[in-house]
């Protein structure tokens, strides 16, 4: 057949290049060596940051809106080898807990529990193997709803002659394009559903036709049945035989399917049942298949019974390195000393400063000598006094009504001002003064509150004008003028 190509298109010279827009050409059974170029790619990405202080804040927009980008072409054509998946994650996380792809950090939560929305405790970086199945789930979307287009009737010649799409399977020596879509398939199991408008080529006991039902089937046992099309549960009208449909099935499957609209078209049709109008898209995938992972997942997730707390910190009225800051303190995820003798880090966990016999986040932001001084100091150019708060709920407290809006985005401030104060100390480095410090958490607070709320204007009032007499001895002429101007 290769033959036959060369001669009726008559090519002299057979040329395959390593690369062909971006992607390898000739991938074999070995697909490790074939995508080292990303993971190789974003490790010198990363590496061209490590030199920049960047904050937690600006790493995370690095990382979700560069680094997590660079094999999103890759993954919609191809199943990328969990090796690299693996290499790629490893830079990331590196880079997200110490500003470097190499240098090993305390990674203070699993890599798992970081993908997990901001709402649900973590930050929202991308599990890419989830989303390499999300995107190749957009090529079997395209052989389902384009059957006619070129691709899909040469896999189907190649690969699934002899059957349907949904059922295809493997070949030996398939392509490692076959095996990405077929890894695509997998995603749309879970949420392709058939939209019912004669029936006649839904299957009743084996395809999903019934939308927010369990598994998309009836419950109901199919053995034994003599029903196997959905266009045997209607009518000759076609509308629903209700009595035959109450007669064969359970009472929640009957009731599912009389309040099934059936659809004035030609045929059933395929749909992505995750979005209303039923057109597949990864973010919805990748959303499908993050949920199911979490169901899968027994191990109790911190954000299972407290998602109120984690929406309250991404609101705080504060800036975007303090909110990372903050939720670093609810989870107790910065190296206080006494964190890190806990942690069996650190030999003693009392505080340098002061003494006292534990260095707690607690101590650190508002019982050290250093922190009762600069909190002192801000009370008397804000006004803002720290509320009596419970000794262990501490660090949520704060997102509650125990103070005002304006209050707490000082006081959270001055907290990322303390802490950044402390660290420089540790590592002695010239730190601000307290003067500074509590000048620059007043500042910030301030104008970024004035950003956020802005003042109205009072709406200017127009005096309206009205007809007056003239003076005494004066005559008044009132005259009105009009005039074309294309003339």
């Amino acid at each position: 057949m290769k033959e036959v190509v060369r001669f009726e298109l008559n090519i002299q010279k057979e040329s395959l290049a390593e690369k062909y827009l971006g992607l390898p050409t000739n991938v074999g059974r070995e697909i490790n060596d074939s995508f080292q170029f990303i993971p190789t790619k974003v490790k010198g990405l990363i590496g061209g940051w490590s030199g920049r202080e960047a904050s937690c804040a600006g790493r995370e927009i690095l990382l979700k809106t560069v680094a997590q980008a660079v094999p999103t072409y890759s993954m919609s054509c191809f199943l990328l080898p969990v090796n690299t998946c693996r290499k790629m994650r490893t830079a990331i996380a590196n880079y997200w807990w110490g500003s470097s792809a190499d240098n090993r950090h305390i990674h203070w939560q699993s890599w798992d529990r970081l993908t997990q929305p901001k709402y649900k405790g973590g930050m929202g970086f991308r599990d890419l193997k989830l989303f390499n199945m999300a995107m190749l789930g957009k090529q079997w979307w395209r052989l389902v709803t384009k059957p006619e287009s070129l691709c899909a009737r040469v896999l189907k010649g190649r690969y699934y002659h002899d059957t349907n799409f949904m059922e295809a399977t493997r070949k030996k020596h398939a392509s490692q394009t076959w095996r990405a879509v077929l890894a695509g398939r997998d995603v749309l199991q879970h949420g392709l559903i058939k939209r019912i408008s004669d029936g006649e080529s839904t299957d009743i006991w084996r395809d999903r036709w019934l939308p927010k039902h369990f598994t998309g089937k009836p419950i109901t046992p199919g053995d034994g049945q003599e029903v196997h099309r959905v266009s045997e549960l209607m009518t000759a009208s076609g509308q629903w035989n209700e009595d035959l449909i109450r007669e064969i099935f359970f009472p929640v499957d009957a009731e599912a399917i009389m309040q099934l609209p059936i659809r004035p078209r030609d045929g059933d049709v395929w749909a992505w049942e995750p979005e209303r109008h039923g057109i597949y898209s990864v973010r919805s995938a990748y959303k499908l298949l993050d949920k199911k992972r979490r169901q899968e997942d027994v191990e109790d997730r911190p954000g299972s019974s407290s998602d109120g707390v984690w929406r309250l910190i991404w609101k705080l009225e504060v800036p975007p390195k303090v909110r990372v800051f903050w939720w670093r303190v609810v989870l107790e995820f910065l190296p206080a000393r006494q964190v890190l003798c806990r942690r069996h880090i650190e030999p003693i966990a009392n505080c340098e400063v002061c003494g006292e016999t534990e260095e707690s986040i607690r101590h650190v932001l508002m019982d050290c000598t250093v922190a009762k001084e600069f909190w002192h100091q801000v009370k008397m150019l804000t006004g803002v006094k720290i509320p009596i708060m419970h000794p262990v709920t501490w660090a949520t407290d704060f997102l509650t009504d125990i103070c005002s809006r304006r209050d707490r985005a000082i006081i959270i401030c001055g907290m990322w001002a303390l802490w950044m104060k402390r660290n420089k100390r540790r590592h002695g480095e010239q730190s601000m003064s307290i003067w500074k410090a509590s000048t620059w958490v007043r500042d910030t607070a301030f104008d970024l509150w004035q950003i956020l709320h802005p003042a109205k204007e009072a709406p200017a009032v127009v005096a309206e004008e009205k007809w007056k007499p003239p003076l005494l001895g004066w005559v008044k002429c009132n005259t009105d003028a009009a005039y074309y101007a294309e003339r």
